[in-house]
């Protein structure tokens, strides 16, 4: 049985929303919603967000913030109530005598979303509640020259999967969209990949057109590193507001959060930090430069050195090697002093209070790439003296991927202004029953 959309008039399209943030929750302008319309999905919007990023947090509280009515805030809040997103919970703790007022907090089981990414090497996925933590989560190793229809009819086969394995009283919440991260660029225009670094196969390609069919709902796609850090947004409190996120693996990325709001750039391609170029005259780069960081200080990079020196073999091989081998160690503390750099140039760039490193690669080298990337900021960024800049692996942890592909749709579509999504067992695609 398929799981259809919603008519299209009553689902938020691409265009209609901009990127998060904690007190800009404009939406663009749309010749069918009225300005009293509107505006009603913009408030809601701020209020649901805040009580995200600041629950528990009082009714006074959010009409204080956002100087909106206490009439109007009792109104949001109740729908936002009535769908089941947010809930009321205890008390909000506020300094001072007086009684403290009743909290609100987001209520996780209240929506549901899907997310994958495609990776050079891997597929994830995951179904992951309104807290951001995945309920189901799996990956898949893929070779890195697979033909793009069949890795697509892989993102179809693992939503079924896990769909069939998600309990059934979550799927009555389910979201009717994926969220689909891919590495860059693309163009935002035509939804096609261009010029992307070792993935020369999908060129040209919308990853949307791929999907059989049979398959019915909405995708939203986005840079695989952007959604990350959207889903680290999604999971983070009010106390990171602005970070940097490295995605490290066989490909390095970038995403970028400001004020809470992803930075996408004018054309969606914002932070290629693999892209950077950081050693003069170096390795040539699939990207028609020389001497990126992705040539030379990724997974890829790693390999290709450690083959050199008669190590060959995947990544945990090549760490294994170093614990005895000094020449292997020092491959893998070069590739962390040129993130390092990298990322000292950006943080020096964009003012950020931390930086998030994810994928699932990191782990593994940390106790050889994570202290150079912590001295430097530590000791060289030109804000030191005034704030320091925080160093963290990702709070997803592997999941990071799917979990933010998994956020574009809770970010495109809730609160749920002017749909509703009817209880949905037995009506999703699976495994059993086809797409």
């Amino acid at each position: 049985m398929t799981m259809r959309p919603h008519d299209e008039q009553s689902l938020p399209t691409d265009a209609s929303l901009s990127d998060e943030s904690d007190d800009a929750w404009e939406l663009l302008p749309d010749p069918q919603v009225l300005p009293q319309q509107l505006q009603r999905r913009t408030n809601e919007r701020r209020v649901f967000h805040l009580v995200r990023q600041r629950g528990p947090i009082s009714r006074a509280s959010l009409a204080r913030v956002t100087g909106m009515s206490n009439q109007t805030i009792g109104t949001i809040v109740a729908g936002l109530i009535e769908q089941g997103l947010v809930e009321e919970t205890g008390i909000e703790s506020r300094p001072g005598a007086g009684r403290n007022p009743m909290g609100l907090k987001v209520r996780p089981e209240g929506a549901l979303a899907f997310g994958c990414t495609i990776e050079r090497d891997r597929i994830d996925g995951a179904w992951i509640d309104l807290s951001g933590a995945p309920v189901v989560s799996q990956s898949l190793s893929i070779n890195s020259n697979e033909d793009p229809q069949r890795t697509v009819q892989r993102v179809e086969e693992l939503y079924a999967q896990l769909t069939d394995e998600m309990p059934a009283s979550y799927l009555v919440n389910a979201l009717p969209a994926i969220g689909l991260g891919m590495p860059g660029p693309f163009d935002s225009a035509t939804s096609t990949l261009r010029n992307v670094p070792n993935f020369s196969h999908w060129e040209g390609i919308d990853p949307r057109s791929l999907f059989s069919t049979r398959w019915q709902l909405p995708i939203f796609y986005d840079n695989s590193a952007t959604a990350a850090a959207l889903g680290e947004a999604w999971q983070s409190t009010n106390d990171v507001a602005s970070f940097l996120y490295c995605h490290w693996g066989v490909g390095i990325g970038g995403g970028l959060v400001i004020d809470h709001r992803t930075y996408r750039g004018s054309t969606g391609n914002s932070l290629e930090l693999g892209h950077f170029p950081i050693v003069a005259d170096g390795n040539p780069c699939d990207c028609g430069s020389r001497g990126c960081l992705e040539v030379e200080a990724s997974v890829a990079a790693i390999l290709r050195q450690a083959a050199d020196l008669g190590v060959e073999g995947d990544l945990d091989h090549v760490v294994a090697a170093a614990a005895s081998q000094p020449r292997i160690a020092a491959v893998l503390e070069r590739s962390g002093q040129l993130l390092a750099r990298a990322i000292l140039g950006a943080v020096n760039l964009f003012d950020v209070d931390a930086v998030i490193i994810g994928g699932h690669h990191f782990q593994s080298v940390s106790p050889w790439m994570l202290p150079p990337i912590e001295s430097a900021v530590r000791n060289l960024t030109m804000r030191r003296l005034v704030r320091p800049v925080t160093v963290r692996h990702s709070l997803i942890g592997e999941a990071a991927g799917a979990v933010g592909a998994a956020s574009i749709v809770f970010d495109r579509l809730l609160p749920r202004v002017h749909f509703v999504v009817p209880a949905m067992v037995g009506a999703l695609p699976s495994a059993n029953h086809g797409l």
